[in-house]
């Protein structure tokens, strides 16, 4: 098996010389789309035949015992290649009856890139690795359409230069999320081998679905490791030798691993993961921005619309899921007509022309052109941005993720500084989803306070009689009008530790802020010193990093 796939990625690099591609250029395209795209399924017949043939994919057939049974598989490997990008399935036919009978297709998360053979050997070996789980109780004339999962890892990141990972969770690619208490089993429809509780995230190997009638939506093959400690907040366990325990030796947690298949219904479970290739993508999407600006002698900017506890009632969301909170409206035409979106505080943009006294921009994220009034007091020069910038904060609402990275300007590559789950914003009355884009950090702070409704008795805030202060979370980054980054919110009062506060127990969980994204109080401490940089640039409480450091929330 492994020479015929080796002949299939050697008539790949074959194909790249004819085409004369630029090394240069298969690095942009892999930046660009490389690591999110994945080979979709074919329609290919249930019997096979030899004259199987799909439109715009080459083929090559074999045959392999997959099960050792003495009875060899027809394999059909299917691909095509765009630019330096392979999208392979392989799709396994099975004797049944006499009849060779299409029993499994295996497609992968991502296309392959011919110049990282290794990696590409590596997921299709996995074909044969799995086999013998995703084929547990197969019926005759059945197909199962199988998805194998890779690493979301790039060569452009840099693991070895981590310096804070209090928080950060051993696995760091594919997750299910736990919904609610499931069952992992054996085999699908088989029996029960595990329990996975409330947000226990165990990595997915693959998934597979079926044609069978009344077969399981989905099923993950995953991976868990069950600790004493929570996946959420790592806590060392040490022998009592030493004061107070502090020099004693690492207790081992005696962790067990299992592996077996989940069902996957929306009400018991979430596909989330540390997503590393699509945050470096909307990380080089802003780069490329500044970079064109800069070379085209165009200024930068950034929206300054930050005004405390103001439009703080319902409004739409945008086509990028922004509402009209601490933002501008920005619209496709001059005249105020056409498509409207809501552009937050501290959006980097720049203008491009003027057209009935109205600006015409340009946006990392949103793209454009749209026009936003001509207002003073609305926008400024962004004068710190003058190259690319290295410090960026990645945030993945979805997955409840997020990773800061740093830069290295003579590699190109961006080092991964520190990763945690956190808590984003979720929609109500006052309350907000975090918002999308790349925002520019305006401060940080050595605390940050919050409002609650006022009661009798209460002191309540200039001009807000229905509000008061209602608590504090130690330490804050101002990334988009009043969407700080900060670390556990307590009562004014509050003594002791926050670890185990129900706050903290939320984080890497569900949506739960009002705009802001949580981190555990060590985290965030370490955030702020690394943006800060020993920044001399003070306003009151705030320190404004002299480096300019930007917020990508996908």
């Amino acid at each position: 098996m492994r020479k015929k796939i080796n002949k299939i990625i050697n008539s790949g690099k074959e194909k790249i010389k004819r085409k004369k591609i630029e090394i240069g250029m298969l690095a942009l395209i892999n930046t660009i789309i490389g690591f999110n795209i994945n080979a979709d399924p074919l329609n290919l017949p249930k019997e096979y035949s030899e004259n199987i043939a799909v439109k715009g994919y080459e083929k090559d057939v074999f045959d392999y015992d997959f099960n050792n049974d003495g009875t060899d598989e027809k394999v059909v490997v299917t691909y095509n290649m765009v630019d330096n990008l392979i999208g392979a399935v392989v799709s396994i036919y099975t004797n049944q009856g006499g009849k060779d009978i299409l029993t499994y297709q295996i497609t992968f998360d991502k296309k392959f890139d011919i110049l990282d053979l290794q990696a590409m050997q590596k997921m299709l070996d996995k074909v044969k690795e799995y086999y013998p789980e995703y084929s547990k109780n197969i019926q005759p004339n059945e197909t199962r359409y199988i998805t194998i999962y890779g690493d979301n890892k790039t060569n452009d990141i840099v693991f070895d230069k981590i310096k804070f990972n209090n928080h950060s969770p051993e696995n760091t690619n594919n997750f299910l999320f736990i919904k609610k208490s499931s069952s992992m089993l054996d085999a699908p429809n088989g029996s029960a081998i595990a329990n996975l509780g409330f947000s226990e995230k165990p990595e997915i190997l693959f998934d597979m679905v079926s044609d069978a009638p009344n077969a399981q939506t989905k099923w993950y093959y995953t991976e868990f490791t069950k600790r004493f400690t929570t996946n959420v907040s790592k806590k060392v366990k040490k022998d009592k030798n030493g004061k107070n325990g502090k020099n004693g030796k690492v207790i081992a947690e005696n962790p067990t691993t299992v592996k077996g298949f989940i069902t996957g219904g929306d009400d018991n479970v979430s596909k989330r993961g540390f997503y590393w290739d699509k945050m470096i993508n909307k990380i080089e999407i802003v780069n490329d921005f500044i970079t064109k600006a800069i070379n085209a002698n165009e200024q930068l900017y950034i929206i300054t619309e930050y005004k405390p506890l103001s439009r703080d009632k319902p409004s739409k969301k945008d086509r990028f899921g922004n509402k009209n909170n601490q933002s501008i409206i920005g619209y496709t035409k001059a005249n105020k007509e056409g498509e409207i979106i809501n552009i937050p505080d501290q959006t980097i943009f720049k203008i491009i022309g003027e057209e009935n006294n109205m600006l015409k921009i340009e946006t990392p994220f949103y793209g454009g052109p749209y026009f936003i009034e001509k207002i003073e007091g609305t926008y400024k020069k962004a004068e710190n941005i003058k190259e690319k910038v290295n410090k960026f904060i990645a945030i993945d609402p979805h997955s409840q993720t997020e990773v800061l990275f740093q830069r290295n300007p003579e590699t190109e590559k961006y080092e991964v500084v520190t990763y945690s789950y956190v808590t984003t914003g979720k929609d109500g009355w006052g309350s907000y989803e975090t918002p999308h884009g790349a925002f520019l950090i305006a401060f940080t702070r050595p605390y940050m306070t919050f409002t609650r409704h006022a009661r009798a008795g209460d002191k309540t805030l200039p001009g807000r009689s229905d509000l008061t202060i209602g608590g504090i979370a130690k330490y804050a980054v101002r990334f988009s009008g009043g969407g700080y980054m900060h670390g556990i919110p307590v009562g004014l009062n509050f003594k002791g530790s926050t670890l185990n506060t129900g706050p903290a127990l939320k984080i890497g969980t569900y949506k739960d802020s009002h705009k802001c994204v949580r981190h555990f109080d060590d985290q965030i401490e370490f955030i702020v010193g690394w943006v800060n940089a020993d920044s001399k640039i003070k306003d009151r409480d705030n320190t404004i990093p002299e480096e300019p450091v930007i917020a990508v929330v996908l």
